[in-house]
């Protein structure tokens, strides 16, 4: 049969409470036993302490929580800021002012991304738009195809192992049937002697006979089950995880490699469990050269605090309103921020190896009509220009006709001044020639504004 892959389930809030519940206190116990196995094999000190969504405790340390977190104290004691809240507080606005503005960034661009807000773009910006959401289409679309084909060459492999465990069935059951053989396929002089009660040195009794068709059917039965049982399990003895022994790695770069790997695997685990369970982790480990790594769903500054209260049988008192708000909000922000460059980096076509097909298909729709609608955009912002182009032009040629005109009426006034009746014909001749030459030159003064007018489209 064809062998169900292991989906990968994606990280959110379990609404359902036993659900809920059973999976904390699963991956919690999952989480202690990765940190006792880390503490083991690389020689590290490990502490978890874990909230649940009620507020109840839950903590592991491979040495002891408190040391631990003394030593953690310690390690930060010069990097970390005043513990003063006025401090804490301005720095948490700073982080909520920060915050907010990339969100909103964020926003902005995948608002583009979707077709939204293009108003404000100009041509230069929606064809650096329509470029991108082209490439990410294309990218959607390839890994689309990619995981159609794998899937059909899965579907095409698993086609032929069944049609060679159906022959390789046809032939066991071919060589049960020669090998033992019933009453049907024995000769018939052979079956009258034994079924006519006379001849037991040359052939079988019937009793005898009955008993090997029986353990024939038998044994062709059972051959029959293992046959289909085997094809069951993929026609070959499934390989069992050989469990390693937890002792310390003596090689020091493969405890190296060991550390760095369970460390993240830890981390992850951790975070998993906040998101899925709406708990506080917060994870503190030492490596053997003494380094310091830690994880927090929230603060481990703020967790650790937790811890002391609850530990000291008392609430905690010395942190201000004010402060717990900001560092909600601040959680509620970057849990926002993250959603937001996960969306974007979709729209854009990246991390899609964990969609599957449905989820292409959809992405796919999105980002074609996000392309169809920038496109649209890109088409109107261009008869627009076009539309006021064609106005200027109309208004240019317009001015340009008067001008034309106006420089006519300029001609014909200067050739009537060259006439004068009443001149004696000496005068006359020089203030013709006078009048023209002042003629011509206004002609020429004409003709360089008309010239100049066009060259400017002024009216």
């Amino acid at each position: 049969m064809v062998k169900m892959m292991r989906k990968k389930i994606k990280i959110k809030k379990i609404d359902c409470l036993p659900a809920r519940q059973v999976t904390f206190s699963k991956r919690r116990r999952g989480i202690f036993k990765k940190a006792a196995e880390l503490s083991v094999l690389c020689e590290s000190k490990v502490a978890v302490v874990i909230f649940s969504a009620t507020g109840k405790l839950f903590d592991y340390s491979s040495s002891s929580t408190k040391d631990v977190i003394e030593r953690y104290k310690a390690h930060t004691n010069g990097v970390e800021k005043s513990d003063e809240p006025s401090v804490e507080l301005q720095l948490e606005n700073e982080n909520h002012i920060g915050l907010s503005k990339e969100l909103e960034e964020k926003s902005h661009q995948l608002r583009q991304m979707k077709a939204e807000d293009l108003e404000e773009l100009n041509f230069d910006e929606l064809q650096k738009l329509e470029q991108l959401v082209d490439a990410s289409l294309g990218r959607v679309i390839e890994t689309k195809e990619e995981l159609r084909m794998s899937e059909i060459m899965a579907l095409e492999r698993k086609g032929a192992e069944l049609v060679e465990a159906n022959n390789q069935l046809r032939q066991t059951m071919v060589m049960l049937s020669g090998g033992n053989t019933g009453p049907e396929l024995m000769e018939p002089e052979r079956l009258n002697n034994n079924t006519g009660g006379g001849g037991e040195e040359e052939g079988m009794s019937t009793e005898s006979a009955i008993s090997t068709t029986c353990n024939s059917a038998h044994s062709l039965g059972d051959d029959s089950d293992n046959v289909t049982l085997s094809l069951k399990l993929g026609g070959m003895v499934k390989m069992m995880r050989e469990k390693i022994k937890i002792k310390k790695i003596d090689y020091l770069p493969a405890r190296q490699v060991t550390f760095s790997k369970r460390r993240r695997g830890i981390f992850k685990k951790a975070a998993e469990l906040s998101v899925l369970c709406e708990s506080e982790v917060a994870v503190v480990i030492f490596s053997a050269t003494g380094k310091l790594f830690y994880y927090s769903s929230s603060s481990v500054k703020d967790v650790i605090e937790r811890y002391k209260a609850r530990t000291n049988g008392v609430e905690k008192s010395d942190k201000s309103l004010e402060l717990q708000l900001e560092n909600e909000n601040r959680i509620k922000l970057s849990k926002e921020l993250e959603e937001k460059n996960r969306q974007l980096r979709k729209m854009k076509g990246e991390d899609l190896e964990e969609l599957d097909l449905d989820e292409l298909l959809k992405l796919e729709q999105l980002v074609e009509a996000t392309l169809v609608r920038v496109m649209e955009t890109k088409e109107e912002l261009i008869m627009s220009d076009i539309m006021v182009l064609e106005k200027k032009g109309t208004e240019l040629v317009e001015a340009n006709n008067q001008m034309v005109m106006l420089k006519e009426r300029m001609v014909m006034l200067s050739k009537r001044n060259t006439e004068p009746a009443h001149m004696e014909p000496s005068e006359s001749a020089t203030s013709t020639s006078c009048n023209s030459a002042l003629s011509l030159s206004g002609e020429d003064d004409c003709s360089d504004d008309v010239i100049l007018s066009l060259k400017l489209g002024r009216p």
